[in-house]
């Protein structure tokens, strides 16, 4: 997956105020995760994130973290997305036995990328 280009959004119902979703489908780690999460706030953490994006949908550039996949055994590297679906975009490529390797990859992928989250003011 090639992260921060323009992500392919559904078109929101005529007349709503509805926050967009992606048309690329959960991968079998995000189907885990998210799927078992209350929904109405999946959507105001999606909500939350489209802000902190400055309003615009999508992955959000340098807000990689770390996600317990597995309670106590399993963590993964994630990006925060400004997308009510799928407010957490997961690599299941980046899985690791412990939260500190999770966050150190994390780390090491937002540098790599030379990413910052964005400022609020632009």
């Amino acid at each position: 997956m090639i992260l921060n280009e323009q992500t392919e959004m559904m078109d929101p119902p005529t007349g709503k105020s509805v926050l967009g979703s992606s048309t690329e489908p959960m991968n079998e780690l995000e189907k885990s995760v998210i799927s078992d999460l209350d929904e109405d706030k999946v959507n105001d953490l999606a909500e939350c994130l489209f802000t902190l994006n400055n309003r615009q949908y999508g992955p959000i550039a340098g807000a990689y973290v770390a996600v317990c996949t597995i309670e106590g055994k399993e963590w993964c590297v994630g990006q925060l997305n400004a997308d009510r679906a799928k407010p957490l975009i997961l690599f299941e490529e980046k899985v690791f036995s412990t939260p500190e390797e999770a966050q150190n990859e994390a780390l090491r992928l937002k540098e790599e990328r030379g990413e910052s989250v964005p400022c609020r003011n632009h």
